[in-house]
């Protein structure tokens, strides 16, 4: 059932007050968002979360997120820092990013991770934010898609089988701003990035591309030279590669085992030289992908307005870097090492190729 049709920005009272109500009675509800389109409960209502889940093919465990009007009483859900991350959590709201944050003890068990945390955001939508101050909870709000499929941004773009399955439904006129949030998590030794914005529509009409590593004389370079190789090869136009070293010196040869590596694969990275990463590449890049989730929680310490280009490769362009590999420093290895190191490299850089066909050779 159609419940409404809204206008982006719009929260019409008569629609809240039907969604509320049909919240409160357990159903499960498809709703537009800030970011997709998203399915919604009730979070205190175990059956209609777990329903989700299900819908979704999820794990029954999968934590999920949840949604709050307003920073006001915020407390009751979740137990925030203080200082400097406190004001970095709360600079984020209204707006696209999750902290997984400790979760208040009386928080329902079914909301939670394994390590007592809770999923928290407050959406940069009115509509959303209406709900949830008229219920006076959290709500459950996740992609309205399967799971390992493409969140939707359009109505014409969601799964027949999601929408067989909801309660109730409210579209919204037009596409939807179509960038799932970053998840965040606190805890006392640091920030810790379990998944970045950067889906594949987001990087359309884009055509510059870095790699970073840290000391740009191995994993960065090799990486550059697989994907210059393959856009030739490939005929993928309108592209250009760099790379560059959180830690890198200046001006600085490519390792030896990195070399021979690439040359064995009819590759010449004898003339590449070490180039550290600075805010003119940051802003050059459209983009930016990094080895491991260390150098990633680096980037987003030291260039936070860059972070929406940012992704660890494993994880692109999903985002997912909490079930993503990390691509191993060779540094001090043999020739097999490195043979290991550029086969994961030339692995994911393969499923990045048709990524820019699409998108950078229209």
């Amino acid at each position: 059932m159609v419940i409404a049709e809204i206008r982006s920005g719009h929260a019409p009272a008569s629609v809240v007050v039907e969604v509320v109500k049909r919240l409160e009675r357990g159903e499960v509800l498809l709703l537009p968002t800030d970011t997709v389109y998203g399915l919604h409960a009730l979070s205190r209502d175990k059956k209609a979360v777990d329903r989700i889940r299900e819908i979704k093919g999820l794990e029954e465990n999968r934590a999920l997120t949840t949604l709050c009007s307003t920073v006001v009483g915020i407390g009751r859900f979740i137990q925030l820092p203080e200082g400097i991350y406190r004001r970095k959590i709360l600079e984020g709201w209204p707006g696209p990013v999750t902290w997984v944050l400790p979760a208040q003890p009386m928080m329902p068990k079914h909301n939670l991770g394994p390590d007592g945390t809770l999923g928290i955001r407050i959406p940069n939508n009115q509509f959303l934010r209406s709900i949830c101050a008229a219920l006076d909870d959290l709500l459950v709000s996740t992609s309205a898609n399967l799971h390992g499929s493409p969140p939707p941004i359009h109505r014409e773009e969601l799964d027949p089988a999601i929408l067989e399955q909801v309660d109730a439904a409210v579209f919204q006129i037009g596409p939807l701003e179509g960038r799932p949030s970053e998840v965040m998590r606190w805890t006392p030794g640091g920030t810790e990035i379990i998944r970045t914005r950067n889906p594949e529509n987001v990087i359309k009409d884009r055509q510059h591309v870095l790699f970073i590593c840290r000391g740009n004389t191995c994993r960065s370079p090799m990486a550059e030279g697989i994907l210059k190789k393959l856009i030739v090869d490939d005929k993928v136009g309108n592209v250009s590669v760099r790379s560059a070293g959180l830690a890198a010196e200046v001006d600085m040869r490519a390792s030896f085992h990195a070399v021979e590596t690439m040359r064995k694969r009819g590759i010449d990275i004898q003339q590449h030289r070490t180039r550290p990463v600075n805010r003119g590449l940051m802003e050059w890049a459209d983009i930016i992908l990094v080895m491991t989730p260390e150098q990633l929680n680096d980037i987003y310490e030291q260039y936070p307005n860059e972070t929406d280009k940012v992704s660890l490769i494993t994880a692109f362009p999903e985002g997912e870097v909490k079930r993503a590999e990390r691509i191993p420093d060779p540094v001090g290895g043999n020739e097999d090492t490195y043979e290991h190191v550029a086969d994961m490299l030339k692995v994911e850089i393969d499923r990045l190729v048709p990524i820019l066909k699409q998108n950078f050779s229209k």
